[in-house]
């Protein structure tokens, strides 16, 4: 009886110690991601280029890309790529279906490409950081896309003005659909929250209690 309660007792702590070990890597990864956000909103400015933090939810990783021209998020692109160029075969082929619906004089799309920035110095940009062992992205919503994502890439755009785009992107521990954390993204500063539990863009509609977001 007494073996059967220490047995107990051992097992407990594992799991217990295993699901630390696990919230300690998601808070780990919504601690790079906001760091990513930071980058790249100074970056921007500082370069006086947009740039974009870019969420591969297949693989988990997120990578820092500049523009070589100026742009424009577009809300009505279908493609999900806001108006850039495609980055993958499948955004490649979306934009391709996409111009043959689309007639008469149409704007250059943007070009995006990987930058070694602090944090991000890896001799190969392109592969970007991994969000950690047993962490995935749950949901990427941006204000841009009609519909929140589940798979495949997503951006996040930034300007030199100091503008980015209203953004929620929720983490959650690898097996599992409910989001542990959520990192909130403002459109007016570039600044990053992090809160608990699942939360959509649709909830914070408010900045600095004032201001609706209209543009994004």
């Amino acid at each position: 009886m007494v073996v059967m309660v220490l047995v107990a007792i051992v097992t407990a702590s594992v799991i217990v110690g295993t699901g630390a070990a696990a919230n300690a890597r998601v808070k780990s990864a919504a601690t790079l991601i906001m760091s990513a956000i930071r980058v790249a909103y100074g970056r921007s400015s500082a370069m006086s280029k947009p740039m974009r933090v870019v969420f591969d939810l297949d693989h988990a990783s997120i990578l820092i890309e500049q523009a070589d021209k100026p742009m424009l998020v577009r809300r009505d692109d279908e493609t999900k790529t806001g108006g850039a160029e495609g980055a993958t075969p499948q955004e490649q082929a979306a934009i391709k279906d996409a111009e043959k619906i689309l007639k008469g004089p149409r704007a250059p799309r943007p070009a995006f490409r990987p930058v070694k920035a602090l944090g991000f110095e890896a001799d190969d940009p392109s592969k970007g950081r991994e969000l950690g062992s047993g962490v995935k992205i749950r949901r990427f919503e941006v204000a841009h896309a009609k519909e929140p994502q589940f798979e495949g890439r997503g951006y996040l755009f930034f300007f030199p003005g100091g503008m980015t785009e209203r953004a929620a992107i929720q983490l959650a521990r690898s097996g599992e659909e409910e989001a542990q954390l959520t990192v909130l993204v403002s459109p007016l500063t570039g600044k990053a929250k992090l809160v608990a539990g699942g939360k959509s863009i649709d909830l914070e509609r408010s900045d600095l209690g004032e201001r609706e977001d209209r543009g994004f």
